[in-house]
């Protein structure tokens, strides 16, 4: 402070410029705090779709078994699908 009760310019910007570097930094790791969690978002989101794929074809692989093992099973099983479907969803 000078004799006047003012504070020196300088001073004043000393203590802005330090505010401002605090605040740049604080905002760096906010950021890269965010950039983490959001790579281990999407990691999780990769992990629950390849299970997800693993799944679909190990049911696929499935099914097809039983088909090729009960053929006309599967035709009739099929048909009275898509009868029952027909009834259903028919309009009148």
């Amino acid at each position: 402070m000078n004799k006047n009760g003012m504070t020196d310019v300088g001073s004043t910007n000393r203590m802005v410029d330090e505010k401002m570097d605090s605040l740049k930094d604080t905002m760096r790791g906010l950021a890269d705090q965010g950039a983490q969690k959001v790579d281990a978002l999407k990691t999780k989101v990769i992990e629950a779709k390849d299970q997800a794929i693993g799944r679909g074809s190990a049911l696929l692989d499935r099914a097809t078994e039983m088909i090729r093992a009960n053929p006309l099973k599967s035709v009739g099983i099929a048909f009275v699908a898509g009868y029952v479907g027909m009834r259903l969803f028919r309009r009148r």
